[in-house]
């Protein structure tokens, strides 16, 4: 337990630097990066976010596995995001909820998504997500980098997320489904 909250207290600490960081000053391309977070933690709009399911490709898993891991990731967290020109947007999360094995996996991150218009307030989006992720089984809840692709189904104040992790056989292939509701 002692571990879990020593991570989540790292995480804050790295994300409250970033944030208070003087942009101008970093590496060229990580500038770019910061002023993108500052803008979104100092312009956003909140969210919540609310997990939903994480599917594991049958094709990659033993029946044996399948039916030993927990696929309906409970949890959830807050986000901010920034509205963009042309529909899109950008936001930074939080979100914690029960992995494969129904223990905490944690992810902070940043996400920018491309959307366009299908019928009045619905929309369809493509776009990528990066950060943090930590979970037990994996570096014993040691913070990791991820990059994923990210769609997204979005009707006025309410989104539906998808990612696809990779992996090989009997680790990663999972199809991760989650929400955000929009104050």
């Amino acid at each position: 337990m002692l571990r879990k909250i020593l991570v989540i207290c790292v995480g804050l600490v790295l994300s409250a630097n970033v944030l208070a960081a003087d942009c101008e000053n970093w590496w060229q391309g990580f500038d770019a990066a910061c002023t993108s977070v500052s803008r979104v933690w100092n312009e956003g709009e909140a969210g919540l976010l609310l997990s939903g399911y994480a599917w594991h490709n049958r094709s990659t898993y033993s029946k044996e596995n399948i039916d030993s891991y927990n696929e309906f990731a409970y949890g959830g967290g807050l986000s901010l995001f920034r509205p963009l020109e042309n529909n899109n947007e950008e936001m930074i999360y939080w979100m914690t909820f029960a992995d494969s094995h129904s223990k905490p996996e944690t992810h902070v991150g940043y996400a920018y998504m491309w959307y366009w218009d299908v019928i009045g307030p619905l929309k369809a989006g493509a776009g990528v997500t990066a950060g943090f992720f930590s979970r037990s089984d994996i570096a014993s809840y040691a913070p990791l980098p991820f990059a994923l692709p990210l769609v997204a189904v979005k009707y006025d104040k309410v989104n539906f997320y998808a990612t696809y992790i990779p992996g090989g056989n009997n680790n990663g292939n999972v199809l991760f489904i989650f929400s955000r509701f929009d104050y």
